[in-house]
């Protein structure tokens, strides 16, 4: 499923259309997102029909993610504030540990547990301490230890629990607690003269063993391994200062930079006996605070935060190299030869948590056990739209930046998820249109003179070259194959985008574009319309619409024409091919195939489908949607196609909704062509159709013979068919000179009606 579209089946109940929008969400979590699905809009008394949601893109950003221990199969992670999580490593799925809810993130121990277990403490009344384990990968291991009173600092590696006592007289000593009788509790033999502090230093664990720090006798540091279970101590043979303490089934490891060999890890075998191998480190800085990991027979490396994870071989296969670009957080896992898991990013700028192992080759290889889901950091918000066979358009403002963003939405009688379009500049309603033979038609402001330019084209990178218009300002009214219509400063201009060129001026008026003519109020004749070639300035047709008005606002949707005389609160439909009449309001109307979509004072929107034989039903209304800034909300928080059944509308949360509220469309036709008369050898044609087509095949016939010389085929076209042709029959000889007949015949994309024909003649005059 894209990230942006849900669809609801029409079989689909109301409620199981709420369930499977939870599902949807429930689908966007898993995989990163925050996007929430809103509640649907809905036609009063209709059955729920098919709907595209589309949520306004959302900003989203790298949320909080801490890792806070670790296990043989797993990490326990929190991601904000949210539910403690387990993330294991064979197959890299998360649960919630519902034990831990309601517990304090600082109440939990960090560092590693080989038994997989979550670790925390709970103060206890007495003023002992509860270590409560939770056996994450099996049940088994969960248990509930105490300490006394008298235990104090508690500190915690690898399930061992280390405290100090306080002995009365300024000094402390260690101890470890088992959580039974405390007179059975190893006391930590420290050695000869070596004292602790009150907070036990406690550097890791492994088995039953401990790596701890105290303080010699002349007070300096020294690091030793504590037995757990009997309290002795194996000093480690640690000069000057030292840091990134380890410990692993097979070594001890640390890093320094001083003392014989120079800047390095140090690595023991676990007996902590013998003289270190020292294995350098290229840092960057001779002062920064190195953390490093012996993963068998490599070190995984990072220098402080932010910086890139590195790996230098010991021994063996692998080469000095990058594992991860940015780190923020890694740790040791400890069985066997060592593991590292670690919070960063990789190339690509995906922030994920990572285990590091060695594998067979003795090469160390990363598993992404968990990508870190994004966040919402700003909510989008959509401020324009169109509609145009089967393509959305709609403007999304994010972060003080609009984006026009566009989604194909079907060409069927049912709208579908369909392909992303291309990204542009943000653009405000009016200021685009999709429906010219070039593709989008927007405005944007001419850099020389300040004035609008028209640009076409559906690809941002190559757009049309740019036409200067007259005005500053303006929009666009309407637009067709070859035609834009134009409004600023109170003028209105016909712009012919195959020829780059303003062909028509004229005061503002009711206008609108039908195929290659201009229809338009008439100012000197109430009622009437006139048909006009905008190229010529011809008036070749006119209609009596009934009113004695001049209109105001005109739309056109097939043979259908939408007048509005607002001044006088008059309105219709008028049908130019039966010569019906239906009643309409008169302002906050859009014309749609076959049905009316009109804003009500209440903000809803009313659905009135216009039949055939002048009758009208009422489709229901549209609620909940967003309220507009100003105005009725045309183009900004609603619309429709005008040349098929649907609506698109913007709900309260700024989610676009698609529907097709009206299903008895109009037949597919041809509604204008250009197909040459005569040709010398040559001859080009184009046929505009009145609606999308899934497929078209023209023929041309020899009229002497009846034979078919040529015959052209096409896929789904969203309007226009053209056809070049050399002259030549299909086998490459030229056409013998005399007359042709023509055929188009083109299949409905929507599958509603017949196919649309038309057919003409040429004569050939060479050949």
């Amino acid at each position: 499923m894209s990230r942006h579209l849900y669809v609801n089946s029409s079989a689909r109940s109301r409620s199981a259309g709420r369930a499977a929008g939870a599902a949807a969400v429930a689908v966007a979590l898993a995989a990163g997102l925050a996007t929430a699905l809103p509640a649907t809009a809905h036609a009063e008394g209709k059955a729920q029909a098919a709907e595209v949601l589309i949520p306004a893109p959302d900003a989203f950003g790298e949320g909080p993610e801490k890792i806070l221990a670790t296990g043989r199969y797993g990490a326990l992670h929190r991601e904000g504030g949210g539910d403690y999580l387990w993330t294991n490593s064979y197959n890299s799925r998360t649960k919630v540990v519902p034990e831990l809810a309601g517990v304090p993130e600082e109440q939990l121990v960090g560092g590693h547990d080989e038994h997989n277990r979550a670790i925390y403490t709970r103060p206890r009344a007495d003023g002992g301490t509860d270590i409560v384990r939770i056996g994450i990968e099996d049940p088994a291991f969960t248990s509930t230890s105490t300490v006394p009173a008298r235990y104090l600092n508690l500190r915690f590696a690898g399930g061992w629990t280390i405290a100090t006592v306080d002995k009365g007289d300024g000094t402390y000593e260690m101890r470890v607690p088992r959580g039974g009788d405390p007179a059975a509790d190893p006391l930590v033999r420290l050695p000869a003269g070596a004292t602790t502090d009150a907070r036990p230093v406690v550097l890791g664990a492994q088995g039953s063993e401990v790596l701890i720090g105290y303080r010699l006798a002349d007070g300096s540091p020294g690091y030793g391994i504590l037995t757990a279970y009997d309290g002795r101590v194996k000093p480690l043979p640690v000069t000057g200062d030292a840091s990134s303490f380890r410990i692993t089934q097979m070594t001890v490891s640390w890093f320094s930079r001083d003392g014989s060999g120079g800047q390095g890890v140090r690595i023991l075998p676990r007996s902590g006996t013998g003289t270190p191998q020292i294995v350098p480190l290229a840092t960057q800085s001779p002062e920064s605070e190195v953390t490093a990991f012996v993963v068998e027979d490599n070190i995984v490396w990072h220098e402080g935060l932010g910086g890139p994870l590195r790996l230098t071989p010991v021994t063996g296969a692998d080469t000095e190299r990058t594992l991860l670009p940015t780190v923020e957080f890694a740790q040791l896992r400890a069985e066997g030869y060592g593991g590292v898991l670690a919070l960063g990013k990789d190339a690509d700028g995906r922030r994920a948590i990572r285990s590091f192992h060695q594998d067979g080759s003795g090469t160390v290889f990363d598993l992404v056990m968990r990508e870190v889901p994004k966040v919402k950091t700003a909510d989008g918000e959509i401020g324009a739209l169109t509609l145009d066979r089967g393509r959305l358009r709609y403007v999304n403002s994010l972060v003080g930046k609009d984006t026009l963003h566009g989604t194909g939405v079907g060409t069927g009688l049912d709208p579908a998820e369909g392909p992303r379009l291309a990204d542009f500049p943000g653009l405000a309603a009016g200021r685009f249109a999709d429906g010219t033979d070039e593709g989008l038609a927007r405005l944007v402001t001419d850099p020389a003179t300040g004035k609008d330019a028209l640009v076409t084209g559906d690809d941002p990178d190559r757009p049309s070259e740019a036409l200067v218009l007259p005005g500053t300002g303006g929009r666009i009214l309407d637009a067709s194959p070859e035609f834009v219509l134009y409004e600023a400063g109170g003028r209105q201009y016909v712009v012919d985008t195959a020829r780059d060129a303003v062909v028509r001026d004229q005061p503002a008026q009711g206008s609108v574009l039908d195929g290659d003519r201009l229809v338009k109020s008439a100012p000197s004749k109430p009622g009437v319309v006139n048909v006009v070639d905008p190229r010529t300035g011809t008036v070749t047709g006119s209609h009596d619409i009934g009113t004695d008005c001049v209109p105001r606002e005109l739309q056109r949707s097939g043979t259908l024409l939408y007048w509005s005389c607002p001044a006088v609160d008059a309105a219709g439909v008028y049908d130019t091919a039966t010569h019906r009449d239906y009643p309409a309001p008169a302002t906050g109307v859009l014309l749609g195939d076959r049905f009316l979509a009109a804003r009500e004072a209440s903000g809803d929107l009313r659905l009135t489908a216009l039949r055939p034989d002048g009758s009208t039903e009422e489709l229901g209304a549209v609620t909940g949607l967003k309220t507009p800034a100003q105005g009725d909300g045309r183009g900004t928080t609603w619309t429709l196609d005008a040349g098929a059944g649907k609506l698109a509308w913007v709900g309260a949360d700024d989610a676009v909704h698609v529907t097709a509220p009206q299903q008895a469309v109009s037949p597919l036709a041809v509604a204008h062509s250009a197909a040459p008369a005569t040709s010398t050898g040559a001859w080009k044609a184009a046929w505009w159709l009145s609606k999308p087509a899934a497929s078209w095949k023209v023929t041309l016939v020899r009229r002497s013979t009846g034979e078919a010389v040529r015959t052209w085929t096409g896929e789904e076209t969203r309007g226009t068919v053209r056809v070049a042709w050399d002259g030549t029959t299909a086998s490459g000889d030229p056409a013998p000179a005399g007359g042709y007949t023509w055929r188009l015949t083109a299949a409905p994309a929507d599958g509603s009606g017949a196919d649309a024909t038309a057919s003409g003649t040429l004569r050939v005059t060479t050949g």
